[in-house]
């Protein structure tokens, strides 16, 4: 009886770790737009590089 606890609350550490990565990924990609936002209307970068950028940032592509 005591085993069926332990796999449970395995299984929730394991789906909490899960969540909190997928958590900390959004925010660094939020993070890496907002930077981008910024060098585009600084015009450090061009149209074409933004939306490379951009669309790499989304596609987590190198």
């Amino acid at each position: 009886m005591m085993y069926e606890w332990d796999w449970l609350i395995l299984l929730g550490v394991i789906v909490l770790c899960i969540f909190i990565y997928a958590g900390r990924k959004k925010k660094k990609r939020k993070e890496a737009i907002k930077i981008l936002d910024e060098r585009y209307a600084k015009g450090e970068i061009t149209e074409e590089e933004y939306k490379k950028s951009k669309k790499l940032i989304y596609n987590g592509k190198h």
